[in-house]
């Protein structure tokens, strides 16, 4: 048995297709997305990014043409001018230390390279790394306050409307004549790699998704839950038109074997029933013949003996063939008032004197078949009355839908041992074997498969009081 904490997270996962499906889809995109941020957010890649459309590589080329033009004596003039809030550029007459550049880092070298055509320098580089681990330079400490800071530290006005984005630092370094070097340093900004953007597309194309998902898979699956209604309805044994073959193809299989199920086994219970009734209408002549020819016997006694048998495998026969008809009779169904039925059953039996009674109590609407349904409790009441001397009847609803139907006794009751045998046709637990005081065997036979037809369930229980409770439950 698993865990109450393990139970309790296996509900989470749908019952429905449709929601199985829209859980997996969602799943999935999620873990798209974040493999999609993974490879998208790489840091050096945004960098760049950010340098080859901002203003840095050009200002770069800008202020080492205009040093390369000039007298090195304007060299922190000119420098000065490009110093911003974002920038700070210095000459120095010594390079920076050397350092391996990444791929990205050469790749923007080598765009420097191409924009610098003409003028008379060495090869650029490019640093990037996070801010303050690139060093000040030359700058002054009032120049240099365009260094990032905490965003809580962050001074009114610089890098506004970065927000909490993620900065970078990186230094564009220029080889100038005479030995002199450029360094021009910027702070790039980015987006987080995850901010509400991007959960509110994410979000976006979970619903819209889910919404393409669940119309995809109610539509492709309409021709399913007509299947299962065409089941539960030949189940109960309506007669169900065949099935337009329709829907994916998996679905059509299945909807044509249904026919097909369905044709076979409806031509195999009408021939059933055919020899059946065949049988029992053609067992009525010879047995109506052996009844006169045994009203020439002169025994009195042998005679009786005679003309009871052929009594009792007369009503065999008529038993026979009117559960035939019922069976093969179409019924349709439709809502039926279960209170009410048992009303007009019981005051019948009570015209004829029997002792029946039904406890006051609301309507109880179930669907089914009226006149099997009333054949059924007639059954039952029946049994009351032969074998218990009276019958009280009550009807009742299931708080979940549905009804149940007792009819109770002052019999002896059936024994434990006994009480599926009792449903099989044709078999008495009468010890008697008289057609009088037992009847025939196929009472309980038919009413068991009449509740069945309607998705019901027929029980049988002896009550402590003595007596016997007949149940009969049937679905909402």
């Amino acid at each position: 048995m698993r865990p109450p904490g393990v139970r309790r997270r296996l509900r989470l996962w749908p019952r429905s297709l449709a929601g199985r499906l829209v859980l997996l889809l969602v799943a999935t995109l999620a873990l798209a997305q974040a493999l999609m941020l993974a490879l998208v957010r790489s840091e050096q890649d945004m960098v760049v990014e950010g340098l080859v459309r901002g203003q840095a590589l050009t200002q770069a080329v800008t202020l080492a043409r205009l040093l390369d033009t000039y007298p090195a004596a304007d060299s922190e003039r000119l420098a000065a001018a490009f110093r911003t809030r974002e920038i700070c550029a210095w000459v120095a007459d010594t390079p920076p230390p050397a350092r391996t550049m990444t791929a990205a880092e050469t790749g923007l070298a080598d765009i420097l390279r191409r924009m610098l055509h003409g003028v008379r320098a060495g090869a650029p580089a490019v640093a990037i790394a996070p801010p303050g681990s690139l060093g000040r330079g030359s700058c002054s400490d009032a120049d240099a306050t365009w260094l990032p800071r905490q965003p809580d530290d962050r001074p009114e006005g610089r890098l506004s409307g970065f927000g909490r984005r993620r900065l970078a630092a990186a230094d564009i370094v220029v080889p100038l004549s005479g030995g002199r070097t450029l360094t021009l340093r910027t702070a790039v900004a980015f987006p987080p790699g995850w901010n509400r953007l991007i959960f509110l597309s994410f979000l976006v194309s979970s619903l819209a998704v889910a919404l393409v998902t669940v119309i995809g898979v109610r539509v492709q699956t309409r021709a399913l839950r007509a299947l299962a209604d065409a089941s539960e309805r030949f189940g109960r044994g309506e007669s169900v038109a065949p099935l337009p073959v329709a829907g994916p193809a998996e679905v059509a299989a299945v909807t044509r074997a249904f026919n097909t199920m369905q044709n076979r086994l409806s031509q195999f219970i009408g021939d059933r029933l055919k020899l059946l009734a065949g049988i029992g209408h053609d067992l009525r002549t010879p047995l109506t013949t052996l009844r006169l020819k045994a009203e020439f016997i002169d025994d009195p006694a042998v005679r009786d003996d005679i003309v009871a048998t052929i009594g009792e495998m007369t009503a065999i026969c008529e038993a026979t063939l009117a559960f035939t008809r019922a069976e093969a009779a179409a019924e349709a169904t439709g809502p039926v008032d279960l209170t009410a039925l048992a009303r007009e059953i019981v005051e019948d039996y009570r015209l004829a004197g029997a002792a029946v009674s039904l406890a006051p109590g609301p309507a109880v609407a179930v669907t089914g078949r009226p006149v099997a349904l009333r054949r059924a409790v007639r059954n039952l009441i029946d049994n009351a009355v032969r074998y218990g001397r009276q019958a009280d009847v009550t009807v009742t609803a299931l708080p979940g839908g549905g009804a149940v139907l007792a009819v109770e006794d002052e019999g002896p009751g059936v024994p434990a041992d006994r009480v599926e045998e009792a449903f099989k046709p044709f078999v008495r637990l009468e010890a008697s074997r008289s057609t009088e005081t037992g009847g025939i065997g196929l009472g309980l036979a038919i009413t068991r498969g009449i509740v069945q037809a309607h998705g019901g369930v027929l029980t049988l229980k002896n009550r402590p009081q003595g007596g016997l409770r007949a149940e009969i439950r049937l679905p909402r």
